[in-house]
């Protein structure tokens, strides 16, 4: 299974379609918040089966958290405002955040926890939990539009971090890969 997973959109459908044609096919369409109506949005357009939460900033009413299996691996997805997390925390801040974090998704039997809010990419593993912030799409940043790329099978957990650098040019950022031990 390809989900491509998207947060803080701020109405940016132009660089989420790019990404999903550039670097599709995929099953799931997953919004973070903030701008999860573009999400629907471009989901239906593109025939792609969509999942998002509220964000701080969503009128639309949706969860505010979501957990479901993808083959033998269990992710959990939040916007992150529920953390009360900011890009300006100091880095230990962030090591606490980052535990928090990795606690809530082992509280919901995740492997995988998703989050974004922040506007800013994170791939890391923390005691066993992969946490993925897929950055922004927002069109007044600076930074280029990011998302993230996950791939699943029963044995297997691939979550890649992708950068735009210019139109229709998607790069890796970063990737993170799991093997699941208990399946031979």
């Amino acid at each position: 299974m390809r989900i491509a997973v998207f947060s803080d959109t701020h109405g940016n459908k132009e660089a989420m379609k790019d990404a999903l044609q550039s670097e599709g096919p995929f099953h799931l369409l997953l919004h973070l918040g903030d701008g999860v109506a573009d999400g629907m949005s471009v989901g239906s357009a593109m025939g792609i089966e969509f999942c998002g939460v509220q964000g701080n900033e969503d009128i639309m009413s949706l969860p505010p958290e979501v957990s479901f299996a993808v083959g033998k691996w269990t992710l959990t997805a939040v916007h992150g405002h529920q953390l009360d997390i900011n890009p300006y925390h100091s880095p230990l801040q962030w090591k606490q955040h980052f535990r928090d974090m990795a606690q809530w998704a082992k509280r919901k039997r995740s492997q995988l926890f998703l989050f974004g809010h922040s506007h800013c990419t994170a791939l890391q593993e923390v005691g066993g939990v992969v946490i993925c912030n897929p950055g922004d799409q927002y069109i007044g940043s600076t930074a280029a539009p990011t998302f993230a790329v996950i791939q699943a099978d029963e044995r297997h957990l691939k979550i890649q971090l992708m950068e735009r650098f210019a139109k229709g040019k998607w790069q890796t950022k970063d990737t993170l890969e799991k093997i699941n031990e208990q399946i031979k």
